[in-house]
């Protein structure tokens, strides 16, 4: 089995005054404090999507590692954009192979050295560079399509939309480590600032500053450093990259490899980078009706971190702190809205969800 020993994050926010070494260093702090007997780990893997576009910082991974007092391990980051799901499936592999004993995973990326206009222009590097990207099209484009396909096919007002931010932001006050942590109202969501015609800011997630750390080991290491490890289950990932319709096939090919099918008692976290995205992955994981998902979200245990929407958005490094939050639900432990369950699902993608990454954690 592959482990999870302790996870460790900082609170998302803008950290005007500190650098990216800086974050991931408040937050290795916590892994020091809370593992006893700690020693260096085998491998240290680095989960950042931006951090020559926006950190202007080639190495970083070595940099980060050796910024820890690290001398002699093996060391490397993993660039998937937002979507930081390869770098938990990558330091499973290495344990599940037997290739390491530990694996520690950074997760970091840094937003708010950029102005909203330069860091849309990274975002947009995203998309299909042959072409999308010099047209001036961003992502935002694309989830207003899909939510105006959406309102069409199901014949649904925007304001079917609303019930995802109305309850992100209802969990995110429970959350010390959240970044928009205030209760909002229907009138407030309607009426806020246009972003892609019908969607609203509300509907999107927000981006911010933000380091995670994850230490996985095999069992035989886990019992030295806890008394309660969450095992990391299995994990699986799949492209799909055009968008043709309101399904998701990145999902559900990813699920058709874990044969693992969600239900209501899990503990799950969705990649929610804009409202539509909330629905759709819902729905395409078997959760909730079509058309009609966002009108259930009382039933499922989803996101009570308050998502990218309310918790934060830190671009690569989100994937970590979806992990580490469900780890401590599993464990008890998590300082917001409890949840309760034996098991957890995380759902780490891009912002339109055309990579998709599932890690299913069991206590």
């Amino acid at each position: 089995m592959v482990s999870i020993a302790e996870v460790s994050f900082i609170k998302i926010d803008r950290y005007y005054e500190y650098s990216e070494k800086d974050l991931v260093i408040e937050a290795y702090k916590q892994i020091e404090t809370k593992v006893k007997d700690y020693i260096k780990p085998d491998v240290v893997i680095v989960s950042s999507g931006y951090a020559e576009s926006i950190g202007k910082s080639s190495l970083s991974a070595v940099k980060l590692s050796s910024s820890l007092g690290f001398k002699g391990v093996r060391t490397f980051r993993i660039e998937n954009g937002d979507n930081g799901g390869p770098s938990i499936y990558t330091a499973y592999s290495l344990i599940k192979s037997g290739l390491a004993k530990s694996v520690l995973l950074i997760g970091v990326d840094k937003f708010s050295d950029l102005a909203s206009k330069q860091l849309n222009d990274v975002l947009a590097m995203n998309l299909l560079h042959d072409h999308e990207y010099h047209l001036g099209l961003t992502p935002h484009s694309y989830a207003a399509i899909l939510a105006k396909l959406y309102m069409k096919k199901y014949n649904v007002p925007y304001e079917y939309f609303a019930n995802w931010p109305l309850k992100m932001h209802d969990n995110a006050v429970e959350n010390p480590f959240a970044y928009l942590r205030f209760k909002t109202d229907l009138k407030t969501i309607t009426s806020s600032q246009l972003v892609s015609e019908p969607l609203r800011i509300f509907d999107t997630a927000a981006r911010a500053d933000g380091a995670g750390i994850i230490l996985l080991t095999d069992d035989e290491v886990a019992k030295k450093y806890t008394d309660t490890p969450v095992y990391l289950a299995n994990v699986h990932g799949a492209i799909y990259e055009y968008i043709y319709d309101l399904s998701l096939p990145s999902i559900r090919l990813a699920l058709n490899e874990l044969k693992y099918t969600p239900n209501k008692n899990d503990i799950i976290e969705i990649h929610d980078s804009y409202s539509i995205l909330a629905a759709l992955e819902l729905e395409e994981l078997g959760l909730g009706e079509k058309g009609k998902s966002l009108l259930e979200l009382d039933s499922y245990q989803i996101n009570y971190s308050g998502g990218l929407k309310a918790r934060g958005y830190p671009g690569g490094a989100t994937a970590i702190y979806q992990l580490a939050e469900v780890v401590m639900q599993l464990r008890g432990e998590f300082p917001g809205k409890k949840a309760i369950g034996e098991s957890g699902v995380v759902i780490s993608a891009d912002d339109l969800v055309t990579s998709s990454y599932i890690s299913i954690l069991k206590r």
